[in-house]
């Protein structure tokens, strides 16, 4: 299956990720491949040649680099891939802006968020969906992925930055064409 390449921009930097649009949804094994020409092709923009034998797995499935100065991130919704790469740990996240819930959304709620209070401060600026995202590009980029618990990420009320366990990271949330986008960047420091 042939993916369509292009790049969207990250609001309010000069950075951008790499996006890959299949006609429909992948098969389990077309999924594997995109993510490895997406890290190929990621990794080539950056000036590193990366072929596909020296990309290995983590034992969540995630794919990795073990001899490189760069890190990334790639997430995956339906017939969408997206990827990010950059000096520091980062972490990505993409969901559809009308993806049904499976779970109530009060239970959601309680998973997602330390607290009622932490739940109504962040909804009132973000939906669901969107705190999601933010939080799961966060666990992404501390190495954790789900695991490491939604509820123990803290989103600024302005969306520009991100907390777990004390560690502080950049993040960038936007909506673009019915889908919602978090890219969260460790600092430094």
């Amino acid at each position: 299956m042939e993916a369509v390449w292009s790049w969207w921009s990250i609001p309010s930097t000069q950075r951008r990720v790499l996006v890959a649009h299949l006609p429909q949804p992948p098969t389990r094994a077309e999924q594997r491949a995109l993510s490895d020409s997406l890290t190929c092709r990621l990794f080539a923009d950056a000036g590193q040649v990366v072929a596909a034998d020296d990309i290995g797995r983590t034992i969540y499935g995630k794919p990795q680099l073990r001899d490189s100065a760069l890190h990334h991130s790639i997430s995956n919704t339906g017939s969408l891939s997206l990827g990010v790469v950059g000096p520091d740990p980062i972490g990505i996240d993409v969901e559809a802006l009308d993806r049904p819930m499976r779970v109530a959304s009060e239970l959601l709620k309680r998973r997602m968020f330390a607290s009622a209070a932490d739940a109504t401060t962040c909804l009132q600026r973000w939906t669901l969906i969107q705190a999601w995202t933010a939080k799961e590009a966060v666990l992404k980029a501390a190495g954790l992925g789900l695991g490491g618990g939604l509820a123990n990420v803290t989103i600024a009320p302005d969306g520009a930055a991100a907390w777990l366990h004390g560690s502080r990271y950049a993040l960038s949330l936007w909506t673009q064409d019915g889908f919602s986008v978090a890219v969260a960047e460790g600092i430094r420091g």
